[in-house]
C-alpha cells in the first residue's frame, strides 16, 4: 500500500472515522472499510479524490459534491436504498467523504456473471424493488444517472434466506432541477454505463430527467429477465448519434413472460423519453400489479458457492458485460464487505489482455462485404470468449503512489493522412484512419469502451502507426487497463522517442501500478526531449511531489494535483523539419488542457 491509501490507513477521518482497508477503487476515489468511533459501529467511507485543477474550480466542485451529498443524506430511510450517514471534508487533508452502510453479499452484475439470470419471479422482485429505491430519489428530486446491475446490491440479512435488495450510488446523484451536468469530474463528465445509459445519456445531452432513470430500469430488467443485453454496441452507436432504435420485447426471447411484464420494459425502454413512464414509481407501480398476479417468489439463501439462484443452467454472461456494466468513475459494488464477498472477486485485474490475431485482409475478387462480415464474426467470437476474462481482470484493486493523478487529456490529436489514402479493402490505411476518427468521436464523448475498440483496430491495420497507438494507450489509461496501457505507451516511445506526451502519460500507468522508479525515470525524459517551459514545469512539480510523497512522513500535508498535459497534433514549420505526425505537449495558461 502506498500514497494516499498508506497515509490514510489508522488515521481518523474527520475526528469520527478511523479507517482501516481499502475495500474498493474506482476513478473517484476508493472506498474504505472504517469504524464510526462515536457509535461503535463499522461504515463504508467513500474518499473523493477527483477535483479540479485550480482553485476557482474545486471550491465549485465541492460545493456541488456538498450540495449533492446533503440532498442523498436527507433521503428517508427506506428498505431498498442504501443510507448516505454522513458527509463532510476533512481539514486537515481537504478530502470530501461519504459515509454510508457497509453490507454484506454481492452485486447483480455478479451474481449474474456467476450464475446467470434468476428465475422468472425472482427476477421481477428484483427489479420492482430497485425501482422502489430509485424513486425514493426520485421523490426527492434525485436522478440517478447510473442505474445498473453493479449498482443493485442482493445484501444479505441476519438469517441466511433474508435477502434486501438495495440501490446504492445516490451520495453523487445529480439534482432534477439543476439543468447543467454535475461537475464530479475533471472535465465535467458524468458517471455512464453505456450498456444501460439512456439515449439522452449516450448523446450527451445537458438535461437528464427522472426518464433516464427509468430507460435503465428496463434494461437492466431486460437483462434479468432474458440474460440478455437490451441493446447491441450498434444499436448504443446509434442512439448516441440521436437515430431512433426500436425498443425490444423481452417476451420474444423469454416466451415464459407475461405480456403485462412485456409491456413495462418496452415503455420503459422507448427511445423518445416523454414515451416512457416518467418516473421510477409510477415504473414500479405497474409492475408491482404483474407481480401479484404472479405472487411473491422468495430470494434463495445468499452463498457465494451455490447457483441456486438460477433454475437453469447458467448461459455465459453477455459479450461486453466486463465493460458495458463498468462505470467510468467510482464502481459502488466496493461496499461490498470483502468478507462476504465471492473469493473470485479477488482475481487479477492487471493480467493484461490477450493480442488479437490481425483482422483478415481481403483477397483479390473477394466481396467487400463478405470480407467485413469475416472481421465482425471473428471479433464476436474473441470478445465472448474473452468476456469472463475481461470481467475478473477488471477488478483487481490497483495502488498508487500521488493522489490525485492527472487524467488523461479529454481531447485527442486530430491526426490527418500525410498523403492522400486509397480505399483498397476492409484491411488498409484508410480503414485504419477511418477506426481512428471513429475512436476520437467516441473518446471525446466519453464512452472509452467503443472507442478502445476502434483504435485496436486503427492499430491491428497499422501497428506501425504511432499516432493510433498513442491514441489506443490513453484510452486504456482512462479505462485503468494499466498493464496493457503500460505496454501501449512503451511501444509509441520506441517508434517515437522524443513524444513527450508518452512518457508523462507513461509515468502515470507505472504510478498506477506502485512502480515510482519507472514513473521518476519517465518524467526525467520528459525533461530531456522536451523545450517547453511551461511543459518542463509541469513535469518538475510532479517529480517533486512523487519524491515528496515517497519521503513524506506518515502524515504529510496533502500533494497539490499538477494539470494535466495533452498533445496536438504539429505540422511542420521552416524551423522544424517535417517528421510525420508528431506530437508536443500543449497546455494554456490557465493550466487546462
Amino acid at each position: 500500500m502506498s500514497g494516499i491509501e498508506g497515509l490514510l490507513r489508522g488515521r481518523v477521518l474527520a475526528d469520527r472515522y478511523r479507517i482501516a482497508e481499502v475495500i474498493g477503487r474506482g476513478g473517484m476515489g476508493a472506498v474504505y472499510r472504517a469504524t464510526d468511533e462515536r457509535l461503535g459501529r463499522d461504515v463504508a467511507v467513500k474518499i473523493i479524490t477527483v477535483g479540479s485543477m485550480d482553485p476557482d474550480g474545486r471550491e465549485h466542485l465541492q460545493e456541488r459534491f456538498l450540495r449533492e451529498a446533503r440532498a442523498a443524506a436527507a433521503l428517508p430511510h427506506h428498505p431498498n436504498v442504501v443510507p448516505v450517514y454522513d458527509f463532510g471534508t476533512d481539514p486537515d487533508l481537504g478530502l470530501d467523504f461519504l459515509v454510508m452502510e457497509l453490507l454484506r453479499g454481492e452485486d447483480l452484475a455478479t451474481r449474474l456473471t456467476r450464475v446467470g439470470p434468476p428465475p422468472l419471479a425472482a427476477a421481477i422482485r428484483i427489479l420492482h424493488e430497485a425501482a422502489r429505491g430509485i424513486a425514493v430519489g426520485h421523490r426527492a428530486g434525485l436522478v440517478h444517472r447510473d442505474v445498473k446491475p453493479g449498482n443493485i446490491f442482493l445484501a444479505q440479512g441476519d438469517h441466511a434466506a433474508d435477502v434486501e435488495i438495495r440501490v446504492l450510488d445516490f451520495g453523487i446523484a445529480k439534482l432534477a432541477d439543476d439543468d447543467s451536468l454535475s461537475q464530479l469530474t475533471r472535465d465535467g463528465r458524468t458517471p455512464l454505463s453505456p450498456a444501460y445509459a439512456s439515449p439522452e445519456q449516450l448523446r450527451g445531452l445537458s438535461r437528464i430527467t427522472l426518464a433516464s432513470d427509468v430507460f435503465s430500469l428496463g434494461a437492466v430488467g431486460y437483462q434479468l429477465l432474458t440474460g440478455e443485453r437490451a441493446f447491441t454496441e450498434a444499436d448504443r452507436n446509434r442512439m448516441s448519434l440521436g437515430m431512433p432504435v426500436p425498443a425490444p420485447s423481452p417476451r420474444e426471447r423469454n416466451p415464459a413472460i407475461p405480456p403485462a411484464v412485456d409491456d413495462v420494459v418496452r415503455r420503459a425502454l422507448a427511445f423518445e423519453a416523454e414515451e416512457r413512464y416518467p418516473d421510477a414509481g409510477t415504473f414500479a407501480s405497474v409492475l408491482e400489479q404483474a407481480r401479484r398476479e404472479m405472487g411473491n417468489a422468495p430470494l434463495p439463501p445468499y452463498d457465494p458457492d451455490t447457483t441456486a439462484f438460477s433454475a437453469t443452467t447458467p448461459p455465459a454472461p453477455p459479450r461486453g458485460a466486463a465493460r458495458d456494466d463498468r462505470t467510468e468513475f467510482l464502481d459502488d459494488r466496493t461496499l461490498l464487505d470483502p468478507g462476504a464477498a465471492p473469493a473470485a472477486a479477488a482475481s487479477a485485474r492487471s493480467t493484461p489482455p490477450p493480442e488479437r490475431p490481425p483482422l483478415p485482409r481481403r483477397r483479390e475478387g473477394e466481396s467487400r462485404g463478405t470480407g467485413w462480415l469475416l472481421a465482425a464474426l471473428i471479433l464476436i467470437l474473441l470478445l465472448g470468449a474473452g468476456a469472463v476474462f475481461a470481467w475478473w481482470t477488471l477488478n483487481e484493486p490497483r495502488t498508487v503512489v500521488v493522489d490525485r493523478l492527472p487524467p488523461p487529456p479529454p481531447e485527442l490529436p486530430t491526426i490527418e493522412p500525410s498523403e492522400p489514402l486509397e480505399d483498397l479493402g476492409p484491411a488498409t490505411e484508410l480503414d485504419a484512419y477511418m477506426n481512428n476518427t471513429e475512436g476520437e468521436r467516441f473518446y471525446r464523448q466519453g464512452n472509452f469502451d467503443v472507442a478502445l475498440e476502434q483504435f485496436e483496430r486503427a492499430v491491428e491495420i497499422s501497428p506501425g502507426n504511432p499516432d493510433y497507438r498513442y491514441n489506443l494507450a490513453l484510452t486504456l489509461l482512462r479505462l485503468e487497463a494499466m498493464d496493457e496501457a503500460v505496454r501501449q505507451f512503451e511501444r509509441v516511445i520506441r517508434q517515437d522517442p522524443n513524444r513527450a506526451g508518452a512518457h508523462f502519460y507513461v509515468s502515470e500507468a507505472y504510478l498506477a501500478r506502485a512502480d515510482t522508479a519507472a514513473a521518476i525515470n519517465a518524467l526525467e525524459t520528459v525533461l530531456q526531449v522536451s523545450t517547453d517551459p511551461r511543459q518542463r514545469g509541469i513535469t518538475e512539480r510532479r517529480l517533486r511531489d512523487i519524491r515528496s510523497a515517497v519521503l513524506q512522513s506518515p502524515a504529510p500535508e496533502p500533494i497539490d494535483p499538477v494539470p494535466p498535459m495533452d498533445t496536438v497534433a504539429v505540422q511542420p514549420s521552416a524551423a522544424q523539419p517535417a517528421l510525420g505526425v508528431r506530437s508536443a505537449v500543449a497546455v494554456d495558461p490557465a493550466g487546462d488542457p
